[in-house]
């Protein structure tokens, strides 16, 4: 269900073999033993692209992230008697206590400097927005929370069927309803609601603005060993071929990718200022900037009348071992030699936004997000919402191999752009470019002839800018401290019916 897959719906059923087998009481420890050797086989197979950066990584991250959600399946086979034997009240406040906890962990995987919450359940339905229509109030975490919950019904149901009414004193026609069944699907509709319920304006109102367009030219060199020094000059060559060629076009702005400059930005800026004066076009631009004796990996700004913005964008959240060591890793003698080859970086501290015109002079106001940064909600969440503003994610994913990581970074963006309200554009070295709408749609990705995202190539999308909805019931923050409360209830109501139990 996971991308580059094309089957999300599996992400509806995926947890029916394991529910199946707690029902027949196995030890905790062979239950333990094997969700944490499934749990590493499975990150293994949805990472398996870090190899290319490295194995000893991929292990480690695929035994990290397993690790995270042991703790979920013990407390399912911990409750399972109370799940198959329990009232229909009792089910369902387990269904809702075990889908909070799984919110909780996903939640909890990106609160820490080593936290990597990398495709959460949530993002299996990238390409489903029908069901994605509540991220916008809840954010994220309400389509894990969903699928958790039908999971649930769904083997209820089957038990019900198999084993519940069989066992049923009174034989009837009602004996054979199963009202989990009913309630997830009431629970379904809601997920799909905003698609047919119209708000009332007065209430909830919609600012009505006329459609305005954003010409993005994207440049999508796919440079490969960008930071060897004899390949400086056939990088810049491609470089400027590309833009040369996409300013034919006409577009307003032309981005490139994460830290595609072979040089600091501020030591070697004439050849990208020269560039930009010659078509007379912007660039948006990922580079690195060389300040106070520290790198930043940034985003910059390239006029064609004053060359090179004073002001930057710097990467917020750094790759633990790629782009910094963390603490207290740092302490370890010689372990600074794992960061990348520009050295350790700097983080920003803010978010920052650029503005562009269009050629009916109407202002545009682009945040930046580099690498791997909006697989992070904490960091759009802030972001200002007016009127023609939008997301701009740049990312280097040359390093990983064509074996899903751009499609699953992609899936990421799908979701902050509903979160956010905003258009997504992303341009990715390798590839996936292209642009999201504020729903959550996918209108334009870049492709070659056998439509294939990974290649050298270009293109001019134009960005629609329409009416957007004043999202007044927003839970974002607050869903997933909902969730901690949910899990504690439904531990302390489950220690309750274990003690109830054990009394009688």
């Amino acid at each position: 269900s996971q991308p580059p897959g094309d089957f999300p719906e599996a992400a509806y059923f995926f947890l029916l073999p394991f529910l199946i087998w707690i029902n027949f009481k196995p030890k905790q420890k062979s239950v333990l033993i094997s969700l944490f050797v499934t749990g590493i086989l499975y990150q293994i197979s949805l990472l398996f692209w870090i190899r290319h950066v490295s194995l000893p990584g991929l292990f480690a991250m695929a035994i990290i992230l397993s690790s995270y959600n042991l703790p979920w399946y013990i407390a399912a086979r911990k409750l399972a008697p109370i799940l198959t034997s329990g009232s229909f009240f009792v089910r369902l406040t387990l269904f809702v206590g075990l889908s909070s906890f799984w919110v909780v962990i996903e939640w909890a995987r990106g609160l820490f400097s080593l936290g990597f919450p990398w495709c959460p359940l949530s993002v299996t339905q990238w390409e489903r927005p029908a069901l994605l229509q509540l991220v916008p109030y809840f954010g994220g975490f309400i389509v894990s929370f969903f699928l958790i919950f039908f999971n649930f019904c769904l083997a209820s149901y089957l038990h019900h069927l198999l084993v519940r009414r069989t066992k049923s004193k009174h034989s009837s026609y009602f004996s054979n309803l199963c009202p989990d069944f009913y309630f997830c699907m009431l629970f379904f509709l809601v997920m799909l609601s905003p698609l047919f319920i119209k708000f009332d304006k007065t209430r909830f109102p919609v600012h009505e603005t006329e459609e305005s367009n954003l010409r993005v030219g994207i440049c999508q060199p796919y440079l490969k060993d960008k930071w060897i020094s004899s390949n400086a000059q056939k990088n810049k060559n491609l470089l400027i071929e590309q833009t040369k060629l996409v300013a034919l076009q006409r577009p307003d702005v032309i981005v490139w990718p994460e830290a595609s400059t072979p040089f600091a930005i501020n030591e070697d800026r004439a050849w990208v200022e020269d560039l930009s004066a010659e078509i007379n076009i912007p660039l948006l631009i990922g580079s690195v900037i060389k300040k106070d004796q520290l790198s930043y990996n940034s985003v910059v700004v390239i006029s064609p009348s004053s060359g090179l913005g004073q002001e930057f964008y710097a990467k917020q959240k750094l790759v633990p071992f790629g782009e910094f060591v963390p603490f207290p890793f740092d302490l370890i003698p010689g372990i600074r030699r794992m960061v990348g080859p520009v050295g350790d970086f700097g983080a920003g501290m803010n978010s920052q936004k650029f503005s562009f015109m269009n050629e009916e002079n109407q202002t545009f106001n682009v945040s930046p997000l580099i690498c791997y940064e909006d697989i992070f909600p904490s960091l759009v969440a802030p972001l200002e919402r007016k009127r023609n503003s939008c997301i701009f994610v740049t990312t280097n994913n040359a390093w990983f191999g064509e074996e899903g990581c751009a499609e699953q970074h992609a899936a990421h963006s799908v979701l902050r752009a509903l979160e956010s309200g905003m258009p997504v554009i992303r341009c990715g070295n390798a590839g996936w470019s292209g642009w999201i709408s504020p729903n959550g749609v996918i209108v334009e990705v870049l492709r070659d002839e056998l439509q294939g995202v990974y290649f050298a190539g270009t293109s001019v999308f134009n960005v629609i800018f329409r009416s957007h909805f004043d999202k007044t019931l927003n839970f974002q923050k607050l869903f997933p401290l909902l969730c901690v409360t949910f899990s504690f209830f439904c531990f302390a109501f489950s220690i309750k019916k274990f003690r109830k139990v054990a009394n009688v």
